[in-house]
């Protein structure tokens, strides 16, 4: 068991449901909470707070303690309040959860490293990357390699200047990445956002193949074939073939469901749920489908939950080829669609039990910073 650890987590929003990144830091501290050691999360750029709000939140039947500020208090007010708040709290550590996109809408934000390190005197800082820069694909536009570029000067700049004696992320391809820049990063998988009810088990329902997508779902998949195909095997095999979307609806929602009705299929849209009735669906399909492109389905909440459950995962995405590194090898558990070969996907599809869950990785977070080493 690791030493004991008192930490402030810092992220940009914290409204429950409605940010990914919230809502994994809710569970890490409720997680390491349980497990005896002192959290608190600070919010510094939370659009759903108004003016500021200290109390709790809960995770799975944890409280934590959080401090939201909203963002529309004047930036460097906000940095003073969360100063004060911080001092009174006095962890030892600091960790940045960090995504571009949360503390500036084009995700380039001058001077946030200096403004961080008003509140880490005396501290160690830990970063969490969950995303780093746009335009990381050959298949992306010119337009979004500049852009990536700006946002790689913007890191390079935050790890100089916060010298973070831990880093960590969730997919390989950003560990090389960050290798590649001269940061060694400890690779903590990803855990899901919907606590499993139940056991997992690989003892699905038989005499149907029931596919479900969850979470966004990410734009020039090739669901269109992929529906074309799965009709086909419906006919070959004589089975039902079934499509359940779950999630905030969007245009590509709309997309999946029209091809799926189109090939003759059944398709179900549940649109927002709560997280229990999301485990029982989950629970309860035999295939789970993912547009995230294959070199970062890591980085996915929606793919860690579904692997949780215990479901398989085929992987539904467009073309996105890593620029000037290696393909990073195929998670275990996800079959990649290509035109043609969904039958083999489907045969392919075993239970694998995915091995991180919460405490899992909120062990290897604290013995990370308690002995100051990342796998």
């Amino acid at each position: 068991m690791p030493d004991k650890i008192k930490i402030v987590f810092i992220c940009s929003s914290l409204e429950p449901g409605h940010d990914g990144v919230g809502d994994y830091t809710r569970r890490l501290s409720a997680a390491l909470i349980k497990a005896g050691h002192s959290c608190a999360i600070l919010s510094l750029n939370d659009r759903h707070a108004k003016n500021t709000f200290e109390g709790t939140q809960q995770a799975d039947e944890i409280d934590v303690p959080v401090f939201r500020l909203g963002a529309d208090i004047e930036l460097k007010q906000r940095f003073a309040i969360a100063k004060q708040w911080v001092d009174k709290v006095d962890p030892q550590w600091l960790s940045l959860q960090f995504v571009p996109f949360g503390y500036h809408p084009k995700g380039l934000k001058p001077g946030l490293s200096k403004l961080l390190l008003t509140l880490s005197k005396g501290r160690s800082w830990h970063i969490m990357f969950h995303e780093l820069w746009v335009g990381m694909a050959d298949e992306e536009s010119k337009k979004l390699h500049f852009w990536g570029l700006a946002q790689r000067v913007l890191i390079r700049s935050l790890v100089k200047n916060l010298a973070p004696k831990v880093i960590h992320t969730q997919t390989h391809l950003y560990q090389t990445l960050l290798a590649k820049m001269g940061f060694k990063a400890g690779y903590l998988p990803l855990y899901g956002n919907i606590p499993v009810i139940g056991n997992i088990n690989g003892n699905r329902p038989a005499g149907k193949l029931s596919f479900v997508v969850f979470g966004a779902i990410h734009d020039r998949a090739p669901i269109s074939e992929f529906a074309k195909e799965a009709a086909q095997y419906a006919e070959k095999f004589r089975l039902p073939v079934t499509l359940t979307i779950i999630g905030r609806g969007n245009n590509e929602q709309q997309r999946w469901a029209d091809v799926w009705a189109a090939a003759g299929l059944t398709v179900e849209r549940l649109g927002e749920l709560s997280a229990q009735r999301i485990s029982e669906v989950l629970s309860n399909a035999t295939i789970g489908l993912s547009a995230t492109a294959l070199a970062v389905i890591e980085k996915s909440g929606s793919y860690a939950a579904m692997r949780e459950h215990g479901l398989p995962v085929i992987s539904v995405s467009k073309a996105w080829t890593p620029t000037r590194v290696s393909k990073p090898a195929i998670p275990i558990g996800v079959e990649e669609y290509t035109i043609g070969n969904l039958e083999e996907c489907v045969a392919n599809s075993k239970f694998q039990p995915y091995g991180s869950n919460v405490d899992v990785v909120s062990v290897k977070f604290a013995q990370a910073l308690t002995n100051l080493k990342t796998e």
